[in-house]
């Protein structure tokens, strides 16, 4: 891979469509362009209708032009953008054709990979690329975009601002005498603190929400057989996706149906009822259900009149978890239990509440399109390092000379974390990891 290549991929999915985009980016976008459309000048951001021609010269198709002139692109670079009719066949023979004329097919995210390079993104923008492209609700995809404008780096940017404050304060303190230091020189510097650990708090906090939007939550229904778990789940997912019969152990494996709850992408599964069992393959549906149950991020257990809380499940949990007290239209508790959902799944009775509680449970109540938050596990873990170091540093520096040069080796260890996580110092297997996952055209 060199920068100095001129690359090219199809920008839009493969399949049969009205329109097709194949997109050129490097120093011979134009001169590939122009070979192809026999074009001499392009004009920087006009959009020109001409036929495509082959190698011999030979027309084969009309499209639509449109030249972006360096830096002013996506990548930073000339890029020419060639919209064409939506045949697979046609989008390969322009690549092909783009290639012999000099160019070579981009790696995965490769476009995005330049743009960042080329300093017109940061790596955490670069992220939200990709997570717009994935997003599955409407609401995780303005998130995701939300840190694509940037809002999230003048955050990043802020804390970064505030720590080399701080830092240059004690920097400064380490070049002169202890005498010349004003009286009050701690206790000023301490107040520059709260501010920062603020910021980064909400920040490490938000990555419980933004992980949830962007991955989905994974919600296990449980308890023991013929207590209703799939006919909850086909009441939740508003699907008949599960079978269900009067006659316990129905259910031999797992059963998941993906939804989208208040905007939040849900994988809601449906377990095989835990009981003893000598049935190899029913005993074997029940240790799937133990293993979901490890790492779901939230469970429905689910009684009914004739069961009660199974102690033997609930050591499996690991996760905050719902009471369901299914079949109330047949036997309702005289005294109720504020802790328990108390429901129909057959009928729809206390379906609307118990989604509600799912929603406080989750932590998703009033999830806004102008939500900003972490978005992937390598923002939250250096933002998670960067506050470890702030807090270390802001109980060396509290009252103490001596420990000065201590804290600044833990201001510099957080802006080393922020470094991390912006792009500016990040190892060639971290860039793989982020860019290797995109599409081609992207």
């Amino acid at each position: 891979m060199s920068p100095e290549d001129t690359i090219v991929a199809p920008a839009t999915p493969f399949g049969v469509g009205g329109i097709s985009v194949v997109r050129l980016s490097g120093l011979g976008a134009v001169r590939i362009a122009s070979l192809l459309t026999k074009h001499p000048k392009l004009q920087n951001r006009q959009a020109v209708y001409l036929s495509l021609h082959d190698k011999t010269g030979s027309s084969f198709e009309r499209g639509v032009l449109t030249f972006f002139k360096s830096p002013a692109s996506y990548t930073g670079e000339d890029v020419v953008e060639i919209s064409c009719h939506g045949n697979p066949l046609l989008v390969q023979k322009i690549v092909d054709i783009c290639c012999a004329f000099g160019a070579r097919i981009a790696d995965p995210g490769e476009f995005t990979l330049r743009a960042f390079l080329n300093g017109k993104i940061d790596l955490i923008q670069a992220e939200s690329v990709s997570g717009i492209i994935h997003a599955q609700s409407i609401e995780a995809a303005a998130l995701n975009h939300n840190v694509l404008s940037g809002k999230l780096s003048e955050q990043f940017n802020f804390i970064q601002n505030n720590i080399i404050e701080i830092l240059s304060h004690v920097e400064y303190v380490l070049d002169v005498s202890e005498e010349d230091l004003p009286k009050d020189y701690f206790t000023k510097l301490n107040k520059m603190f709260p501010g920062v650990l603020s910021t980064l708090k909400k920040l490490r906090d938000s990555y419980k929400i933004g992980k949830l939007l962007t991955d989905g939550a994974l919600v296990v229904i449980a308890g023991e057989p013929n207590v209703g778990k799939s006919t909850l789940l086909n009441a939740l997912s508003e699907s008949n996706r599960a079978i269900t019969a009067p006659s316990p152990g129905t259910t031999r494996d797992s059963i998941e149906v993906r939804l989208v709850l208040d905007g939040v992408p849900l994988r809601m599964v449906d377990t095989a009822g835990i009981r003893s069992s000598k049935n190899s393959i029913e005993a074997e549906g029940v240790r799937r259900t133990k293993k979901l149950l490890s790492k779901a991020d939230l469970a429905l257990i689910v009684i009914d009149p004739d069961t009660e809380m199974n102690p033997v499940l609930i050591k499996f949990l690991s996760c905050p978890y719902i009471t369901v007290y299914n079949k109330a239209d047949i036997k309702r508790p005289t005294v109720l239990n504020d802790d328990v959902k108390y429901i129909s799944a057959l009928t729809g009775a206390g379906i609307k509440n118990l989604k509600s509680s799912l929603r406080s449970q989750l932590g998703t109540e009033g999830v806004s399109t102008k939500l900003l938050a972490l978005t992937t596990a390598r923002q939250f873990h250096s933002i998670k390092k960067c506050h470890e170091a702030i807090v270390a540093a802001h109980h060396l520096l509290s009252d103490d000379v001596s420990e000065l040069e201590l804290g600044s080796f833990e201001l510099r260890s957080a802006l080393n974390a922020l470094d991390v996580v912006l792009g500016k110092t990040t190892p060639d297997d971290i860039l793989d990891n982020v860019f290797g996952a995109f599409c081609v055209g992207k």
